[in-house]
């Protein structure tokens, strides 16, 4: 088939469905999903069994214990049989164009061998966001040198769970998954490197929808430790790539990191922490716009 999807699946039984169904509906049909449980004995099997006869092809690979994203998504690959592999996850829904219009890109444009989209972020009543803000608005993605910076100096600007990419540029240039990072580490580092050996496409189209009720449990909720992975992935790419990142770059990233961190705090404790990074830091707006936009928040709850 020309498309292989790729699921990791971790205590997925909650959400697993809803992704299964939006695959099932897709306009694009000539893919095989294989799925991936990483260690877990949830009902999670069970589940993708009952979907045998939905897919064309359904592959179910199992790891004895649980070896994380990085590893399991190598496995995942190593497996493929399609010409094109698109992500996917547990706990989001895909729309029904998702893939035809992912492969119709890779076919027109040979030279592209990542496209993407946008993400919109569902807290189980609306849509609170969309990401990224560059495809929103209508922009593009840079091309080589400057689409790692991007992706480094301001993060992760891909939405991770709806990529798809041609199988013989990772196997051509010796990609793969890391397990060094956690959670959105994992994709953030193979997109900084993908964009350095080809070209990253992004939709203006909503593919995705992340699932972010407060009641996950998906790792990516597991918020220090991902802290913890996004400054590790900052300075090690740092070492790693000193040509292309100069100290002004990794301060920049390193404070955009700080910045994320001070938002996930609350109460007084996120004011004064603003204060000391704002007078500490009185060039960098990011840290005074949070502060701002918080207050505004809050004066607006308190007239109504």
């Amino acid at each position: 088939m020309k498309v292989s999807v790729i699921l990791p699946v971790y205590n997925g039984a909650g959400t697993l469905k809803e992704t299964l169904d939006s695959l099932v509906n897709q306009t694009y049909q000539d893919f095989e999903l294989l799925a991936c449980i990483d260690g877990t004995k949830d009902a999670s099997k069970d589940i993708l069994e009952q979907y045998r006869n939905r897919f064309k092809v359904l592959r179910i690979l199992e790891n004895t214990t649980n070896r994380g994203l990085g590893p399991t998504m190598n496995r995942l690959v190593t497996e493929t049989q399609g010409e094109y592999l698109a992500i996917a996850e547990q706990d989001d829904y895909y729309y029904p164009e998702r893939l035809a219009l992912q492969v119709a890109v890779l076919d027109k444009q040979p030279k592209v061998g990542m496209v993407s989209g946008i993400a919109e972020f569902w807290d189980g009543e609306r849509v609170t966001m969309q990401f990224p803000g560059l495809l929103v608005h209508g922009g593009q993605y840079p091309e080589g040198e400057a689409m790692f910076l991007l992706n480094y100096r301001k993060q992760l600007k891909v939405a991770n769970s709806c990529m798809m990419f041609r199988k013989s540029v990772h196997i051509e240039n010796g990609l793969y998954f890391t397990q060094h990072h956690p959670s959105i580490g994992v994709d953030w580092t193979y997109v900084l490197r993908f964009s350095l050996v080809s070209r990253v496409y992004g939709l203006h189209q909503v593919l995705v929808r992340l699932d972010r009720r407060q009641n996950r449990t998906s790792v990516t909720t597991k918020t220090e430790q991902m802290f913890k992975g996004s400054r590790e992935l900052l300075r090690s790419f740092a070492y790693e790539y000193p040509e292309l990142i100069s100290k002004k770059d990794f301060n920049y990233a390193m404070r955009g990191q700080l910045s994320k961190e001070v938002n996930h705090l609350s109460g007084l404790r996120f004011v004064f922490v603003s204060l000391f990074y704002v007078f500490r830091y009185p060039f960098d707006t990011r840290f005074r716009q949070s502060l701002l936009k918080r207050i505004k928040i809050k004066l607006n709850k308190i007239s109504v």
